[in-house]
């Protein structure tokens, strides 16, 4: 069994300790008040525990304030190990595509990160090594990955 939990929206960093320590999670569903916590951030980057960002959940939440303010960016420029994610989709009327897209038309996220994003997803999956290495060379090989 693998283990995941949401914490770092709502209750802030105190909860995503309590996650690692206490329940000793493979992922973090959200993760994004983790930038309030330096001794935090360190850990993360140490050990790169996936983050599963929901920017648009957390903006319609009222976590964040605007997309313009989410923490996505500096997050990656930390070198914590995110992944882009919708949450849920029918609740709070988004799509993955959306998610990206915000992320390079409002924090700047080039093409090149953006591909990188999307490999984190992959590689945080919970899918076999052989298959997470085929998927990611099947992205990589696809024409479409390597436009602009």
């Amino acid at each position: 069994m693998h283990t995941t939990a949401h914490a770092g929206e709502a209750a802030g960093s105190v909860s995503l300790w309590g996650a690692i320590r206490s329940l000793q999670v493979e992922r973090i569903g959200h993760g994004v008040r983790s930038i309030e916590d330096e001794e935090l951030l360190a850990y993360l980057a140490k050990t790169q525990l996936p983050l599963e960002l929901c920017p648009l959940s957390n903006v319609r939440t009222g976590v964040v304030k605007s997309i313009d303010e989410h923490p996505a960016r500096k997050l990656f420029e930390r070198g914590l190990f995110i992944t882009v994610n919708t949450d849920d989709p029918k609740m709070f009327g988004n799509s993955l595509a959306e998610e990206y897209r915000l992320l390079v038309e409002r924090l700047g996220f080039s093409r090149p990160e953006e591909r990188s994003l999307i490999l984190n997803a992959i590689s945080a999956s919970w899918l076999p090594p052989d298959r997470k290495a085929a998927m990611q060379t099947q992205f990589r090989v696809d024409p479409g990955w390597q436009e602009n």
